[in-house]
């Protein structure tokens, strides 16, 4: 019973410190000099609601506020950022790649438009906003990666510690899938949250899922502001076709690695 209640324990401080964190910069908002900041910089918002998460879940390690049944550990070891050989890096920038012409072509599925307007209208407030190389470090490569931490290094790692693999992989994609901010965004992390979760086991490190999401998210805004896809995509059955291309690939891909490393993984196990 007492590891059962230090994983809720640990799941809902995990929790509060990023719902914390959103709610005292939002605050901030109301005062005029760091409004003026963000309504010139949008993306800065989410710059520094992930600096400053990440500070605190350091601190949590750092001054053992975290409940722990076994060795204490940091913050790096917990969520496992151990270094990536070369072919898991160039396996995840493949899968990040699949995954990011999966979204475009998504995107250009009109009846799916019709279905969850909130899809391409969402993706249209993100890019509308600021400086473009301020949202792809926001958008594309700093919130991909404290998503990363709080689902796969953190809530991830704690639910495995009392459950079944597979039911732990099911909640973090629950818990992934209830944050997101529309219809649409939740049907798409139901297979992206699963994916992620599946390549950081495979991977036994962080950094994977990291430089598959970053992948994805960057080389999807870069492809949206480009218009990528609005030729060779002017139909459904071709953006449909795309958007299987893609979501196979990154399947296909993640069990490929799965068969590649299976005899040469990180020295840290699960």
């Amino acid at each position: 019973m007492k590891k059962y209640l230090a994983t809720a324990a640990n799941v809902i401080l995990y929790f509060v410190v990023f719902y914390f964190t959103m709610f005292v910069f939002g605050r901030l908002l109301a005062i005029e000099a760091y409004g003026k900041l963000i309504e010139a910089n949008p993306p800065l918002h989410l710059v520094f609601i992930f600096g400053v998460t990440m500070l605190l879940y350091w601190l949590l390690f750092k001054l053992n506020l975290v409940v722990s049944n076994t060795e204490r550990q940091s913050f790096v070891q917990v969520v496992k950022f151990v270094k990536l050989p070369s072919r898991l890096v160039v396996f995840s920038f493949l899968i990040g790649l699949a995954g990011a012409l999966a979204s475009l072509g998504l995107l250009e599925i009109v009846s799916l438009k019709e279905v969850f307007p909130d899809l391409e209208a969402n993706v249209d407030s993100m890019m509308g906003s600021g400086n473009f190389l301020l949202i792809i470090a926001a958008l594309g490569i700093l919130f991909p990666a404290l998503e990363e931490v709080i689902f796969r290094g953190l809530l991830f790692n704690e639910l495995k510690k009392v459950m079944p693999l597979w039911i732990a992989v099911v909640l973090q994609m629950i818990g992934y899938v209830a944050v997101q901010p529309s219809a649409g965004f939740m049907l798409i992390s139901v297979v992206t949250g699963t994916v992620y979760c599946l390549i950081y086991i495979i991977a036994r490190s962080l950094w994977a899922p990291i430089i598959v999401q970053i992948t994805a998210m960057s080389l999807f805004f870069i492809g949206y502001k480009l218009d990528v896809g609005k030729g060779w995509m002017n139909s459904d059955p071709a953006a449909i076709a795309i958007t299987l291309v893609g979501v196979v690939g990154m399947i296909a891909l993640t069990i490929w690695l799965n068969r590649r490393n299976r005899d040469a993984r990180p020295a840290t196990t699960f």
